[in-house]
């Protein structure tokens, strides 16, 4: 397999089932999403999760917030790796997604700021947060997130899954980070997403991508940086730290160019 036919797969999936996905965009809650099963041939998703580099050689992200592994060398990966990361950057594919979600102007990122190869293992986990508004230079909004697992068997009720919640954090869906499944999310000032912590002794794997464009979701400009929720379940004082954190940070903003230049986590 390589890039182009990944590409065309993908792309060829997403068109045959673009009215359903659609509609089902369209009604969804409480961030707007959808997902789609057996996105690849089950044996092109299984050697993609063959070729997962070692978890240890790829960067961990280790703080109260979060804890993943993180990876965009690709250059020290097996090929199919970058195959698959790049697919999701073929124009056919970045095309048919935005016929489904109706967003304008989408562009893939060969940086791959914050994207890449994300692995986690027991115990990791990814606290509610809204992603960094634009893109590395600070200049389009991030305004998609693709997401693709290929853990095989990865069970539904030992953690490891997508979590959608609204701003007040009083409604949370679920999406399970099923082996094959891609799920697509729209990213703005309300798309609070997490990660549960992972139950299981197994490799949760996923490979993700962002959408940027030069007009915002909800058509009104906006700057924010990378902020972190406390979970409805957590204590007062961990809620008013992220809070506190949060709001100094993207106060911060509004005064210092919204650019991530030297961040590891960008080509």
């Amino acid at each position: 397999m390589n890039q182009e036919q990944f590409g065309g797969a993908i792309a060829q999936k997403l068109q045959e089932h673009k009215e359903s996905l659609k509609a089902y965009w369209e009604q969804s809650g409480p961030v707007r999403h959808f997902f789609i099963d057996d996105l690849l041939p089950i044996e092109w998703a299984q050697a993609c999760f063959d070729a997962l580099p070692d978890p240890r050689k790829l960067m961990l992200r280790n703080t109260e917030k979060e804890r993943k592994r993180v990876g965009i060398k690709l250059e020290d990966y097996n090929p199919l790796m970058k195959a698959i990361l790049f697919s999701f950057q073929d124009k056919r594919v970045i095309d048919i997604v935005a016929e489904i979600t109706g967003l304008e102007a989408l562009e893939a990122d060969e940086s791959l700021y914050g994207s890449g190869i994300s692995m986690m293992l027991k115990d990791d986990f990814l606290m509610p947060h809204l992603d960094n508004s634009h893109d590395g230079d600070g200049k389009k909004y991030r305004v998609i997130n693709t997401l693709y697992y290929i853990s095989p068997e990865w069970p539904e009720n030992q953690g490891g899954n997508l979590e959608l919640w609204n701003k007040p954090m009083t409604e949370r869906l679920e999406i399970h980070s099923k082996f094959n499944r891609l799920a697509v999310m729209e990213t703005h000032t309300e798309s609070i997403h997490s990660v549960g912590k992972i139950l299981y002794d197994g490799v949760r794997a996923c490979i993700s991508n962002y959408y940027f464009s030069a007009m915002p979701v909800n058509h009104k400009s906006y700057v924010h940086r990378t902020t972190f929720y406390a979970r409805p379940e957590d204590g007062a004082v961990k809620r008013f730290k992220f809070q506190a954190e949060g709001m100094a940070k993207n106060f911060l903003s509004k005064f210092f160019d919204n650019k991530t230049t030297k961040t590891k986590h960008r080509r």
